[in-house]
């Protein structure tokens, strides 16, 4: 299935690598992989994913580098490309001001973690091997890795200045893998914005993974947001686990791509834990998204409340498999999935599938799924005021998607999001789409 990324393009691959724990850690990486059960549509999980999206031919591994922080502030941002240089597009600044951190703080590469942080490293990259079921690319993403970013905050540690994290991808018929991992010690607190884009020419296949091991007491707000070419395809792997009282707070903005999917697997492991997911995806020409969520209640006194919306003109397509799992033993767990979609015109595509596995007799569980189309006399009404069909879907989609705002509780997170949106729908009032 990964033909032709086999142990021997492996060892090609990681011969630039020198670190005695990566090494072995890349190795194991591949023989998961190879050892997983596939996906296919026989699967309740991908029945309607379009694999043959996903072709691997032709492609070879791509390593990226990071070129370290633009911004004035030390250990911030770090810009991985595989460019010779690369600067943070001013619409993707964050207004972070000039603050330091009360935390001892670890936020830099893999290789660079492997030297300072050995032992939490080793320990980090074998965790979710043993605590999340086997995904086939995330062992891919592992095993041909292109860079990795590690951050780690101490126990109590309180970081003042959000970190942030800029990809830039392009060129042909490359296959880019990239990590992140994420710790927060016990009453640990973070802000994380991993923004991952592609030139417009990019082609090719992206893989990457982003786990979070969140301790008791701790707390992570995280936004993620993928803007892809055309004709990149894309697979994204978020693994979170979460201990007592801990709290996640994600945020998601998904755009373009020739398959875009996202997977987010929450575990709760710990009473008291919480998270909150805002999702939005954004299509207005041949996007194919795959949303996969999973909300995985394995004690009780937890609560997940995750809402996913979208737009779809043109001819895209989205496919929503959302479960909420209670265990027999998570009593007074308290569970809510959404998914809404508003189709701006004919030829788009939906599924919405969302589901509960409930074990427990005393839980308050939730889930469902709406999808609307634009009626004639809406758009009527706007083009009677002469506004052109691009921007008036443009402010349809606006209106929707604002609701994931709403719910976004970090003023960090909430102003890069509607920053990184508003520039998103920007361009369909230059187009008649």
């Amino acid at each position: 299935m990964f033909a032709p990324f086999n142990a021997e393009a492996l060892a090609t691959s990681i011969r630039q690598a020198n670190s005695d724990i990566l090494t072995p850690w890349r190795k194991g990486s591949l023989a998961r992989a190879l050892a997983a059960p596939a996906p296919t549509n026989k699967d309740e999980d991908f029945k309607y994913v379009n694999f043959r999206l996903l072709d691997f031919s032709g492609l070879s591994p791509e390593h990226l580098r990071i070129f370290g922080n633009d911004n004035g502030i030390s250990a911030t941002l770090q810009t991985i490309t595989s460019e010779n240089s690369a600067k943070l597009p001013e619409r993707l600044t964050l207004s972070t001001g000039d603050t330091r951190d009360n935390a001892n703080v670890f936020f830099g590469s893999f290789e660079n973690a492997a030297v300072m942080l050995p032992e939490e490293l080793a320990a980090s990259l074998d965790f979710f091997n043993s605590h999340f079921p086997p995904r086939r690319y995330a062992h891919l993403a592992h095993a041909f890795l292109s860079q990795g970013v590690y951050l780690h905050v101490c126990r109590n540690g309180s970081l003042e200045t959000p970190r942030q994290i800029f990809t830039l991808t392009g060129g042909n018929e490359r296959m880019t893998s990239l990590a992140g991992m994420v710790v927060l010690e016990d009453n640990a607190r973070a802000e994380l914005v991993w923004d991952a884009l592609a030139t417009v020419d990019a082609r090719g296949f992206q893989n990457g993974t982003l786990d979070i091991v969140l301790k008791p007491g701790s707390k992570l707000s995280l936004l993620l947001n993928q803007e892809y070419s055309e004709q990149l395809s894309s697979v994204m792997t978020l693994r979170a686990y979460l201990e007592k009282d801990s709290e996640l707070e994600l945020v998601t903005v998904n755009s373009g791509g020739k398959l875009n999917q996202m997977e987010i697997d929450l575990r709760f492991a710990g009473e008291g834990s919480k998270a909150t997911v805002s999702g939005v995806y954004v299509g207005h020409n041949a996007e194919n998204f795959n949303l996969l969520t999973y909300q995985d209640h394995r004690v009780g006194h937890c609560k997940s409340d995750l809402l996913y919306v979208g737009t779809l003109a043109g001819t895209s397509k989205s496919n929503y498999l959302g479960k909420i799992t209670i265990a027999p033993d998570a009593q007074r767990s308290d569970a809510y999935q959404k998914n809404r979609n508003l189709v701006l015109n004919e030829g788009v595509s939906v599924n919405s599938s969302p589901k509960l596995e409930i074990g427990a007799n005393d839980v308050r569980c939730s889930h469902g799924s709406t999808t609307a189309r634009v009626s004639d006399l809406e758009m009527f009404y706007l083009r009677s005021r002469g506004i052109d069909k691009g921007t008036v879907k443009m402010l349809l989609a606006d209106g929707f998607l604002r609701q994931a705002a709403e719910r976004v509780q970090s003023l960090t997170l909430k102003q890069a999001y509607e920053q990184r949106l508003n520039a998103l729908l920007s361009n369909w009032g230059k187009h008649d789409l």
